[in-house]
């Protein structure tokens, strides 16, 4: 049996039922994604997004399926793949509970692949340190949260914790965007968002998730953007408690576009957090944790804030 046969039983791929067969989920819960949308994403952003959009991928389950086996057939490494699923998985479970049943459940997923192929199939990580799965399995009662993102590092390229980077993204591109939730989900302790206009549903979904997960989330917008339809920032505030500013000029644009996270990572650049930054205009950004920027940055978000 091969990979992707395994993969297709374990999640019922292949039928031609399978979405009627599947629970019937609200799609206003999760960002919509479409089968078009999601055939032209290379292996990592279609993983992701398929799990942040599991409703659209559960209803167009055959869609979905024929293209993960494609990527599978195509030579894809079994490790990097649960690797990938287990992270994201982790980081949309609600509470400790859920991220160590998920974590079990990929572990039998993964000695599942690693009977079907044999000794040379998918090694199970150990687990994470500090991990709810890990304190139970060693009795320790007061777990630490594994809400807790480990330092965040940009994908291109595998750094050490002491390496300084700087990286470049452009847009339109799905791989660029998932580099920004990301660097998003990375926030530990805090999120200052300084930016012109913010009009994603994926975006503000990332940003909810991490006031969930307990992050200290603070956004500086500009005034008149804050009256465009589908802007996102007032909405925040009254669901999720997240406190805002504005330039209180009408004459003159808060045009800045950048974030910090936890004052030690900046995200910079012409990116507006809105659907035609990222699907049609061409952008830019970068995306540093030299300290000296970092801290540049984190005064400049505070002058702000005080001066707002």
């Amino acid at each position: 049996m091969s990979f992707a046969d395994i993969l297709s039983t374990c999640f019922g791929g292949g039928s031609s039922n399978a979405a009627s067969n599947s629970p019937q989920y609200n799609l206003r819960e999760a960002p919509f994604l479409s089968p078009d949308d999601a055939a032209q994403m290379p292996l990592d952003t279609f993983l992701e997004r398929s799990l942040i959009s599991g409703p659209s991928a559960a209803q167009n389950a055959d869609a979905f399926m024929a293209i993960y086996k494609k990527h599978l057939e195509g030579g894809a490494d079994p490790n990097h793949v649960f690797g990938v699923i287990q992270r994201n998985l982790g980081q949309l479970a609600a509470n400790d509970v859920d991220a160590s049943t998920t974590y079990w459940a990929c572990q039998m997923l993964g000695l599942l692949v690693h009977a079907g192929q044999g000794a040379s199939g998918y090694a199970p990580p150990a687990m994470p340190t500090g991990s709810y799965a890990q304190a139970l399995a060693s009795g320790n009662e007061k777990p630490q949260s594994p809400q807790k993102r480990a330092s965040y590092r940009p994908p291109q390229h595998k750094v050490s914790d002491n390496d300084i980077y700087i990286r470049s993204y452009f847009f339109p591109s799905e791989e660029s965007f998932s580099a920004l939730i990301n660097f998003i989900g990375a926030a530990k302790s805090s999120l200052d968002i300084c930016v012109f206009n913010i009009t994603d549903n994926d975006v503000t979904r990332a940003i909810a998730d991490a006031k969930h997960r307990g992050v200290e989330v603070r956004i500086i917008t500009d005034d008149e953007q804050l009256k465009c339809q589908g802007n996102d920032v007032e909405r925040m505030r009254d669901q999720y408690g997240i406190p805002f500013k504005t330039d209180t000029d009408t004459s003159k644009f808060m045009h800045s576009k950048f974030a910090i996270i936890d004052r030690r990572a900046v995200w910079s650049g012409s990116y507006n957090w809105t659907v035609s930054a990222r699907r049609s205009n061409n952008e830019s950004a970068i995306c540093t944790n030299d300290p000296n920027t970092a801290q540049s940055y984190s005064d400049e978000f505070e002058k702000l804030w005080s001066q707002f």
